[in-house]
């Protein structure tokens, strides 16, 4: 609708306030509705692509150095595992992000093989893209990189220092470009930097996506609101957390499976990671997954279920490296035993996560079991013949990856919508996530509602807005869900006071007072029970209380509307 809009991010196009990240991701859906027109297709399209992407990729740089069917195993397990699933059918960052930082894994490898800095210079811009997409979370990867360069190229320390100056010149400079581009451009001739305090994309970066994710400096009040009946404790963080009700259906079908590989991995270090590209490939996946698994089980309560998406490259390489270490270890007694146990185990967990769940057929549950624990036991000793050993692993694969694979079709087969899509059925749990957001979204109503999926404008609320065409904004409202249903559905410009949830000191009274007078926003639709929340944002109090105190109010199905353009010539 606006080009200025797309290249900021803006949560509106009207450009009042950008939404909270960078807007790399945007662009590509912008492209692909402004292509195509706007509709579910043309915005889900293309992160089916980069998830199908970024499963060729997975085997393509596990595959260049390693056997075939251990690129196979790296690359099922990522594409099965249900929040990749999830989200390359979601209008998210993260399959964006994904896909560069398994990119930039892949020009790493292969500035090892070539000792060139080019392919390493690559590695950077890629990464710096993935910046764009989601910020600090997306240079997750960066010390696996690094130290899997250092460690495993063969070339002198001047080209590899050559090497890491043209790789962090290249992020920096692409990385860096969007951010200081809205530093350099006035505020007065862009929109609000969401998810900031003071209007900047510097302490977006550093703080809400950044540091603030890992250690928050304060509560999110809203939080507190929160039924007892949905709280298990202050925090899950630990090293169990991805296994907890609100996460294992996301991630932790082979996570147990993913940390046995790290030992098996070890203990055959010599045998798998004998060349340098090899040893680059073990390196990365080792620290990424390392990296990654730790940083989400121990980070803030601000976590999200779908960031473990961002374990799902290194846990698939990992598993790949695993398999590739028991196939090298010697004697070869040792490695079936090694396999037969991270099997049991690897199928005891999946049994304990599908018991949690609701919907799943007892016989379905017993059945994974059963063909895990038989393909555990077929691979504990040597078979008299060479056929059983395919049985073996035919059974365990079946039973470790029945769960994921029946979670990700389960995903396939229900719409998602809101900012915090979960994958699979409910949990058990009483506490989960899934749970609550059941709950929320078959209320249809609320503060919770709002926040996390909108209010759903009538018919009569869309008329209404949609007949405003003498004003830059046909209304405003709150939080940014609901300003965001309003505005598809009446395609007109809908500013979101305050923000993504209302946190945001944007706009300021003066500046809404001022937008008013000018006749650029005709109504403003009122949330009460948002307004009583605690930790809105002062400006978005005094600006409500402004016009409670000034104009009058009209209710429409349910919805307090305020006609700010009609009574402003009344007043004037």
């Amino acid at each position: 609708m606006n080009w200025k809009a797309f290249f900021f991010g803006s949560s509106d196009w009207g450009n009042a306030i950008t939404v909270d990240k960078p807007p790399l991701s945007l662009w590509i859906m912008g492209a692909s509705a402004r292509l195509f027109g706007l509709s579910p297709t043309s915005i889900l399209i293309p992160q089916a692509v980069m998830g199908v992407t970024t499963t060729l990729l997975i085997y393509v740089i596990v595959r260049r150095n390693f056997s075939a069917i251990t690129a196979l195993v790296a690359a099922t397990t990522f594409f099965t595992t249900p929040i990749i699933t999830l989200l390359s059918r979601y209008n998210n960052p993260d399959p964006l992000m994904l896909l560069l930082m398994v990119a930039a894994t892949y020009f790493v490898i292969r500035a090892v093989e070539s000792g060139n800095c080019i392919p390493f210079a690559f590695a950077g811009a890629l990464l710096g893209l993935a910046f764009m997409t989601k910020q600090l979370q997306a240079l997750l990867n960066v010390p696996a990189l690094g130290v899997a360069f250092m460690v495993s190229a063969t070339c002198v320390w001047t080209k590899k220092l050559r090497a890491y100056t043209c790789g962090a010149v290249s992020l920096v400079l692409l990385g860096g470009l969007w951010t200081a581009a809205v530093e350099l451009i006035p505020p007065n001739s862009r929109p609000f930097v969401g998810g900031s305090t003071n209007n900047s994309a510097v302490e977006l970066t550093l703080a809400y996506n950044g540091l603030g994710r890992l250690f928050p400096t304060q509560k999110d009040p809203t939080v507190g609101l929160i039924p007892e009946t949905f709280k298990s404790a202050e925090s899950d963080a630990g090293f169990l957390r991805l296994l907890n009700g609100n996460f294992s259906q996301e991630i932790g079908w082979l996570l147990v499976v993913g940390l046995f590989s790290c030992v098996w991995l070890l203990l055959a270090w010599r045998g798998v990671a004998n060349t340098p590209a090899r040893r680059a490939t073990a390196v990365i996946s080792l620290v990424w997954f390392l990296t990654a698994y730790i940083m989400l089980s121990f980070m803030g309560d601000g976590i999200h279920t779908y960031y473990t998406a961002t374990l799902a490259p290194p846990m698939a390489l990992m598993i790949g490296m695993g398999l590739e270490s028991i196939l090298a270890m010697k004697p070869r007694t040792l490695g079936r035993i090694l396999a037969s146990c991270s099997v049991l185990i690897g199928s005891l967990v999946e049994w304990a996560l599908l018991s949690g769940v609701e919907g799943w057929h007892a016989a379905f549950i017993s059945a994974s079991l059963v063909l895990g624990l038989v393909g555990a036991a077929l691979l504990a000793i040597r078979p008299p013949a060479k056929w059983i050993n395919v049985v073996a692993c035919v059974c365990a694969a079946g039973g470790l990856i029945a769960g994921p694979v029946a979670t990700s079709v389960y995903t396939t087969s229900v719409a998602h919508q809101g900012s915090n899509p979960v994958s699979g059925p409910l949990t058990k749990s009483s506490t989960s996530i899934s749970r609550f957001l059941a709950n929320v979204e078959a209320k249809g109503a609320g503060w919770s509602y709002d926040l996390g999926f909108g209010f759903d404008p009538s018919p009569a609320l869309t008329s209404l807005t949609r007949d405003t065409s003498s004003c830059d904004w046909g209304a405003a409202t709150y939080p940014s869900q609901s300003a965001a249903k309003l505005q598809l559905a009446s395609s007109k410009a809908v500013l979101p006071l305050g923000g993504f949830n209302g946190t945001d000191p944007a706009p300021t009274l003066e500046q809404f007072q001022s937008l008013v007078q000018e006749g650029r926003i005709c109504l403003l639709v009122w949330h009460q029970d948002h307004l009583d929340l605690p930790g809105r944002s002062s400006d978005l109090l005094e600006i409500s209380r402004w016009v409670k105190s000034r104009f009058s109010s009209t209710l429409i199905d349910g919805a307090t509307v305020y006609d700010l353009k009609a009574q402003q010539k009344a007043h004037r």
